[in-house]
């Protein structure tokens, strides 16, 4: 599998909807890659060394990672939920995690590394009352 080994920081607020597509591209004049037969997986955490992800997503179980049809634009997403973005700035101090983004083509047991980078995750002003 071709991947385009990018590197993609992400700016995430505190309590909020993040969703941003992306379009995977390759060749020049470059062209969108085909986007059926693959599934996604990606985790963050505060350091690479950390055995729990902060984040844990993917496009199968979990949601997070969304191929947008039709698939032979290359057009993908992460999403995350409001829910799962909440409460993540203990002490409202803004939090940068690490990240990457796996894609996997299930027919040729092939796995590609799509991007990585930093999660930047900004604490709210305006909090739930609870």
């Amino acid at each position: 599998m071709i991947s385009s080994h990018a590197v993609i920081n992400l700016e995430v607020f505190e309590g909020a909807t993040f969703y941003r597509e992306f379009t995977w591209e390759v060749g020049d004049p470059s062209v969108p890659v085909d986007l059926d037969g693959i599934s996604g997986r990606m985790q963050a955490r505060d350091f690479i060394e950390d055995e729990v992800p902060v984040l844990d997503l993917d496009s199968d179980t979990k949601g997070g990672i969304i191929f947008k049809v039709p698939l032979e634009n290359g057009v993908y997403a992460i999403s995350i939920a409001p829910d799962q973005t909440a409460g993540l700035c203990t002490e409202h101090i803004k939090r940068v995690l690490v990240y990457d983004l796996f894609f996997d083509h299930g027919t040729d047991d092939d796995t590609g590394y799509q991007q990585k980078g930093k999660i930047i995750i900004y604490p709210a002003v305006t909090r739930d009352e609870s």
